[in-house]
């Protein structure tokens, strides 16, 4: 509707100015109407150009043809009526066509320019020399992080391109005409200022002009990331796999469905005496083949390596081969199936020759043999040793406490003023040695098995204050005050001899390292335990030292500065132990240390 209005008044305007310019052509008075006719058809096809064209003849004729103002035309006029309807119709025919293949050509862009916008590529369009951007599909868009391009120069959007030669190869191409592939090159994209490195194949397809030389160059792209970093990846694994397989110790050999081996690894062909060459896509089980103990072959159904694919599920353990040579060998082997989809298509198989294994096994049975020798040699010397060693040791004990009884009994004498000191320090030398010896003789009852708990009821708070009174003197020599914390009488089923034994070596040991501060000494009990705490405000002991100090000769000082073997707090241990209790040690280095034990409070037997 619209358009036919046009058509009415671009007629109307053609008869305005046909009326103007009337006197200056007379002759032709449809002139300014063929314009009329032809905006009309352009702008709207066959019905306003026809519109146009019979407005126009009728408005000609009644206007400027003879007799004027009147529709009664001479045969020479209708001609030039006709005349003028027949171009009309050629013209409006023209710009119906014209206006049809703009149509078309509008919707040929329109659904290329959709096609650009909607294809999974990345698509772009440069023109001219400096290939300034006339589209940029959203791919690309995204891919340049939606920087503003269009109407810009390449090198102006991607600064970061320069130097990888893309840019040379874009002027090539709209120079020369001829089209450029790449594959696989990398580019930096995304955001400018925090790019990433991507992957593209890409063609750089020359884009002709009217002259038929390029006027600008279509970019076809499409990323390919993913798939050359998996490759890349898939390639790195091979190779270390590879790398792996030709550099184990193991011997690695494949089979594949019809177990014929089609790989095996260097340190299988020295395992075995084979080559690769010699045993791919043959049988591997008629090449290397197993035997029974009585030397014959497995059948195949019984061979431990061939059952892991007859039965998809690994298969492992040790077994004899037989080399290229003939000779025997013992191996160690894992059989693993290869599944696909549940179906068995292959094994892998380890191989490990046992050889050396056995020997250097046997090497270390017969050397473990000779240590227990030595260890029972070495308990039978500390039994014997420590017997004989008490054996003077008692009579002397027993010559010093004479001694010392003769000294009381005359005190004034002035042998006796000069000998006191030194028998008393004879006394405490010959205790030591004598605790020493015991020591030993402990430490053999223990290794041998021979210690033996005699249980009875006994009282821990009697026992306590028994040694503890034992100790006070030397206690007092050394600076150190005994304070003793009992809960009335804690009974229960023990050793009585072996837990003063423990108590003794406790507080030796808390008088020896407590640097002259006060000794606490705590027996308490519970429900069915007994608890027995000795605490000093000594040296302490380093953190490290706390995990050994109850094992045999360790000890947590130096020998130089305090002494001892370092079997104290061993058969402390292991008298505990063999009594069902815990011993503990805790400590702070220079805040002394404290050892609590744990004794169950009801014992059947020993």
């Amino acid at each position: 509707m619209l358009t036919h209005g046009f058509a009415v008044l671009v007629t109307t305007v053609a008869l305005l100015i046909q009326l103007l310019l009337y006197p200056y052509v007379r002759t032709t008075p449809f002139i300014i109407f063929f314009g009329a006719v032809m905006l009309s058809g352009w702008k709207g096809g066959w019905g306003p150009g026809l519109t146009s064209t019979g407005l126009s003849a009728l408005l000609g004729s009644y206007f400027f043809l003879p007799p004027g103002h009147s529709l009664a035309l001479r045969h020479r006029e209708v001609l030039s009526v006709i005349l003028f309807i027949t171009v009309a119709t050629l013209i409006t025919r023209l710009n119906v066509r014209a206006r049809a293949a703009r149509a078309e050509a509008e919707a040929q862009r329109a659904r290329l320019h959709t096609l650009f916008m909607r294809a999974p590529a990345i698509i772009a369009i440069h023109r001219g020399p400096e290939h300034v951007f006339e589209l940029s599909n959203p791919l690309h868009a995204e891919l340049l992080g939606h920087r503003e391009i269009l109407g810009k120069p390449v090198r102006q959007v991607q600064p970061e391109l320069e130097g990888l030669g893309l840019f040379e190869q874009l002027d090539r191409v709209y120079r020369t005409g001829q089209p450029y592939s790449g594959q696989e090159v990398s580019a930096p994209v995304g955001d400018p200022r925090h790019p990433r490195t991507g992957y593209f194949n890409f063609v750089y397809q020359p884009m002709p002009g009217p002259d038929g030389k390029p006027d600008g160059v279509m970019v076809f792209s499409s990323e390919v990331t993913e798939q050359v970093l998996a490759r890349r990846g898939l390639e790195a694994a091979e190779r270390r796999l590879t790398t792996i397989t030709q550099n184990a110790r193991l011997g690695l050999l494949l089979m594949d469905a019809r177990q014929h081996c089609v790989f095996m690894n260097p340190a299988a062909e020295k395992i075995t005496g084979f080559t690769l060459e010699e045993v791919q896509g043959k049988p591997l089980h008629e090449l290397i083949h197993h035997t029974r103990p009585d030397g014959t072959p497995y059948p195949i159904s019984e061979c431990p390596i061939d059952r892991a694919l007859l039965t998809r599920a690994q298969d492992q353990g040790e077994d004899v081969f037989v080399r290229k040579d003939g000779s025997f060998y013992p191996v160690a082997f894992t059989a693993s199936p290869i599944l696909e989809r549940g179906k068995a298509v292959g094994t892998v198989i380890e191989l490990r020759d046992t050889t050396e294994d056995k020997r250097q096994q046997a090497e270390r049975e017969r050397l473990l043999a000779e240590l227990q020798e030595a260890v029972r040699l070495r308990d039978e010397f500390l039994s014997v040793a420590s017997h004989e060693l008490n054996t003077p040791l008692t009579p002397l004990s027993l010559r010093l406490q004479s001694l010392a009884r003769a000294i009381e009994a005359d005190p004034d004498s002035p042998m006796a003023e000069r000998l006191r000191k030194e028998v008393e320090v004879m006394r405490r030398q010959v205790k030591r040695l004598s605790d020493l010896v015991n020591e030993l003789l402990d430490v053999s009852r223990i290794s041998t098995g021979r210690m033996k708990l005699q249980l009875e009821e006994v009282d821990l708070s009697e026992v306590a204050r028994e040694v503890a009174a034992r100790f006070n003197p030397e206690a007092e020599r050394a600076g150190s005050g005994l304070e003793l914390h009992v809960e009335g009488p804690v009974v229960g089923r023990w050793d009585r001899l072996r837990l003063e034994q423990v108590l003794t070596n406790l507080l030796s040991n808390a008088i020896k390292y407590g640097a002259g501060k006060p000794i606490h000494v705590l027996v308490e009990h519970g429900d069915d335990r007994a608890r027995l705490q000795v605490r000093d405000e000594g040296i302490g002991i380093q953190p490290e030292a706390l995990g050994r100090i109850f094992n045999r000769f360790e000890r947590a000082v130096s020998e130089r500065h305090y002494g001892g073997l370092g079997l104290g707090l061993y058969v402390t241990r292991q008298i505990i132990d063999a009594m069902g209790g815990t011993v503990r040690a805790e400590s702070t280095p220079g805040q002394g240390a404290t050892f609590t034990v744990d004794l169950p409070r009801q014992r059947a037997s020993s």
